[in-house]
């Protein structure tokens, strides 16, 4: 690597959070990514905090920006933890770290037969690997039946664990959230529109949340 290109990533690193630069590490030691393929891809890809508001660059848009709210939040954790799933109810806390000494970890394990709670959350695995590959393949009928079918199990999930379920509560909390950001995003420019179709496809916030991050979308 010659140095002019050390000192360029040197810079990137600076600029970066530990997170970021753990990832970056990680990316040129197992040969995905290059010094100047990383400074493509941090001028395509960005979602980071500038005081009171997200800064925000989709697919090499110009740059714009969101108010700092809990759904802009969840959205940070999501995308720098891409292909990762998480519960509402720790997503929920990781960004609200106080919630968590407020409510029981999973009133669901109380009021529910463990067993078939057992049964509902693998089901809901299996179907979210379906539904990965559906997108994965462009197949939007299909993607489509697996929600449904997701949304059927999440029924019977809650039916099961009563409507006090501190998860379910998450889930609601985080989908709203989360909801009101791409609803948001939906009136803003062309830019803003592509991010919220983006989200509306690779994005999963039902019980469990995770961001399908595609090969070449790497966030910073």
């Amino acid at each position: 690597m010659s140095g002019t290109v050390s000192g360029e990533l040197l810079r990137l690193l600076a600029d970066s959070t530990a997170e970021e630069q753990a990832m970056m590490v990680r990316l040129i030691r197992d040969g995905r990514l290059g010094a100047l393929e990383l400074q493509r891809v941090q001028a395509r890809f960005l979602f980071r905090r500038a005081g009171s508001y997200w800064r925000v660059v989709f697919d090499g848009s110009t740059e714009f920006y969101l108010p700092d709210t809990l759904g802009a939040q969840y959205l940070d954790y999501l995308l720098h933890h891409p292909n990762r799933s998480i519960s509402a109810f720790d997503l929920e806390t990781a960004v609200q770290p106080e919630k968590e000494a407020s409510r029981e970890r999973n009133s669901i394990q109380r009021t529910a037969d463990p067993d078939a709670t057992r049964a509902y959350l693998r089901e809901l695995t299996r179907l979210r690997a379906e539904r990965e590959r559906a997108v994965a393949e462009g197949n939007e009928g299909e993607v489509e039946r697996i929600e449904e079918d997701m949304a059927h199990v999440e029924g019977a999930l809650r039916s099961s664990a009563g409507s006090a379920d501190s998860g379910e509560r998450a889930r609601g909390n985080v989908r709203k959230a989360i909801g009101a950001v791409l609803s948001r995003l939906e009136k803003g420019g062309k830019a803003e529109r592509d991010f919220a179709a983006h989200l509306r496809r690779f994005l999963s916030t039902g019980y469990e949340c995770m961001y399908s991050q595609q090969a070449d979308g790497v966030w910073m």
